[in-house]
């Protein structure tokens, strides 16, 4: 690897202290930022309307590497599934999933390699985290796809607990959003958490991007047995945070709602009483339901639901008048979906979960 550093890990903040540094004035960062983010460079000097000073001084100790795409996978119903490979030979899973229509398409990016909150429903879970993306690795997630034009909507539901890296994901969102980046709107961006308290907090002050929150159950005793962040911050605990958050928001659109997601689990939070409680604990909150059917992996014991208890579970809420949706589960075929992602080397490498007597999980 280069002893030079990669100019991409720098967010729009860093790289504007880094050019001042330099003696050079704040436009020169958002010229550069420009050229990266719009342009997609690889080189100081096709830089043409940057100062040849700035651009020596540059590349002195920067270079621009950009990840690369070392796999890529297409499902029957259309997904492709990107495995990216970072520049210290790291690998993370990205998604693209294109609507019916085709003129319109979500990406599902990653935020870590591998996991810390060991979900037990999950691929990646089964990944210890073994380092934080920065920012640029995030952002650049969405310009290494050929069908770049036509993405529409972003969720940061791929690899890693995107609050466990709170500081590098917001500077992704930045250039996310960023009209001289990558444009996406901030409505069009989704960040999914498993549920940090604190970040969920500063979340909500700092952006207009939305906010999901991954529950999967409307007990702790469920919750606990298969998400273990829920020790720290129990349901009655991330639920009352919310609440109060929501309450001290200075101004919220007209629409503004959480995304509660709902993994539907054979047997374990799919009964009639689990609608009746979760519609019960979230009463208060403005909310939309996402749930999801379980997709099977081959490293872990849990079962997809019968459909006639994903219905009975959706007549359920909205009896309450909680608003629901049944997500559709795209690329299964290829280990794109919900819960499936994870670093090559861990479908290899990683035995199988297996069931105690106690339903519990261990690894």
């Amino acid at each position: 690897m280069s002893q030079k550093l990669n100019l991409l890990n720098l967010g729009p903040k860093e790289l504007e202290a880094v050019v001042a540094s330099m003696g050079e004035p704040a436009f020169r960062a958002r010229q550069v930022f420009r050229w990266i983010w719009k342009q997609k460079v690889k080189n100081f000097e096709d830089m043409t309307n940057v100062s040849k000073t700035l651009r020596a001084k540059l590349d002195e100790v920067y270079e621009i590497r950009w990840p690369k795409v070392a796999l890529k996978q297409e499902s029957k119903d259309g997904t492709i599934k990107y495995l990216i490979q970072l520049e210290d030979g790291k690998t993370v899973e990205t998604v693209w999933i294109p609507r019916k229509d085709q003129d319109r398409a979500t990406v599902c990016v990653s935020s870590q390699v591998g996991c810390k909150m060991a979900c037990t429903f999950c691929m990646t879970g089964q990944q210890k985290v073994e380092r934080n993306l920065k920012a640029g690795e995030i952002a650049a997630q969405l310009l290494l796809m050929p069908e770049r034009m036509r993405i529409t909507n972003v969720v940061l539901m791929g690899m890693g607990e995107p609050f466990d890296n709170y500081d590098e994901v917001m500077e992704a969102l930045s250039i996310m959003t960023d009209t001289e980046a990558l444009e996406v709107g901030q409505k069009r961006v989704t960040v999914s958490t498993s549920g940090l308290v604190p970040k969920i907090e500063k979340f909500l002050m700092e952006t207009k991007c939305r906010l999901a929150i991954s529950l999967n159950a409307p007990n702790n005793e469920i919750r606990t047995q298969i998400m273990p962040i829920n020790r720290a911050y129990p349901i009655e605990k991330l639920l009352g945070s919310l609440k109060e958050t929501i309450a001290r928001m200075p101004s919220k659109p007209r629409d503004f709602c959480i995304t509660f997601e709902y993994i539907l689990i054979r047997e374990l939070n799919d009964r009639p009483e689990h609608a009746e409680e979760l519609a019960r604990i979230l009463r208060g909150i403005p909310s939309k339901v996402n749930l999801l059917l379980y997709n099977e992996n081959p490293n872990i014991p849990f079962k997809r639901p019968l459909d006639e208890d994903v219905n009975r579970f959706r007549e359920i809420l909205s009896r309450y008048g909680l608003l629901n949706f049944v997500r559709t589960s795209r690329g299964r075929d290829i280990a794109a979906a919900c819960g499936q992602l994870a670093s090559e080397h861990v479908r290899k490498e990683k035995p199988p979960l297996v069931l105690d007597t106690g339903n519990s999980i261990q690894a």
